[in-house]
């Protein structure tokens, strides 16, 4: 059984990397690689940990929903992100066991590190739009959820892609991330629902310590979340955003070249 402590750890890792467009699944994905003994059915304990992250953004924006929810502009919104929602499901669907299959295999993980790095530096050229909550499209909508869609591999990180379209969809620079963060939501919900219903007999096996485990991830992620979030949205406003791509490739030839190394 997973202790609590290396739940603790990998929450706190998922919540930090969640919002920076570092890809989160492709660090838990090596994380879990250096843990011994680390097993879990389907990517369960991964989509509870993505929960906490998604309550974090629900927390962030709870003045703003509660104003959505009784004005008509805000529940046209709720539309946009079902609309982006429903883009994302007809990428991920046909390629999520593909993707499931890349969390054991660091070298794909590595090259979609490079690739997340390359997408994030293109965002140093797009000045982004005008299009605030108000003036989102359908087809933005739509374009962003395409882009969340390919993030199911690990490696390919969600906020970095799908911030990346909506500044290239012509979003505004504060408004592309939050809404970014937005459609995360419902997907994560989705995702969690159909991970548990996939694995339910693995998962009644379980017992009480694993979702102990699931539990204070969630936990931990939330809080590392909330604060994560808010360095994504200051960054980039200050137009520094692009900067992580210093990160993702470097990391992305490391892991390639140690896989490598050991085959």
């Amino acid at each position: 059984c997973m202790s609590l402590g290396v739940a603790v750890l990998l929450g706190v890792l998922q919540g930090l990397t969640e919002f920076l467009p570092v890809s989160s699944s492709g660090h838990l994905a090596l994380a879990q690689l250096l843990v011994p003994g680390f097993s879990q059915p389907g990517v369960v304990f991964d989509a509870m940990l993505h929960v906490g992250t998604a309550a974090a953004v629900v927390w962030y924006e709870r003045g703003e929903i509660r104003r959505w929810l009784t004005t008509p502009g805000g529940r046209r919104l709720f539309g946009l992100l079902i609309a982006g929602t429903i883009a994302t499901a007809v990428i991920a669907f046909p390629v999520k066991n593909t993707a499931e299959a890349a969390f054991v295999r660091p070298v794909w993980i590595g090259l979609a590190l490079i690739f997340t790095g390359l997408v994030v530096s293109l965002t140093r050229w797009l000045p982004g739009g005008a299009k605030d909550e108000r003036g989102t499209t359908w087809r933005q909508a739509g374009l962003i959820g395409l882009a969340q869609g390919l993030a199911v591999f690990p490696g390919l990180s969600r906020s970095g892609m799908t911030i990346a379209a909506a500044l290239g969809a012509g979003l505004d620079r504060n408004w592309a991330p939050r809404f970014s963060f937005l459609l995360g939501v419902p997907a994560i919900a989705g995702v969690t629902v159909l991970e548990v219903l996939d694995e339910r007999h693995a998962l009644a096996a379980a017992g009480a310590g694993y979702w102990a485990a699931c539990f204070i991830g969630a936990v931990a992620a939330g809080f590392a979340g909330y604060f994560a979030l808010t360095i994504v949205i200051k960054t980039l406003s200050s137009r520094v955003f692009h900067r992580f791509a210093w990160y993702c490739v470097p990391l992305g030839l490391v892991v390639i070249a140690l896989t490598w190394s050991r085959s």
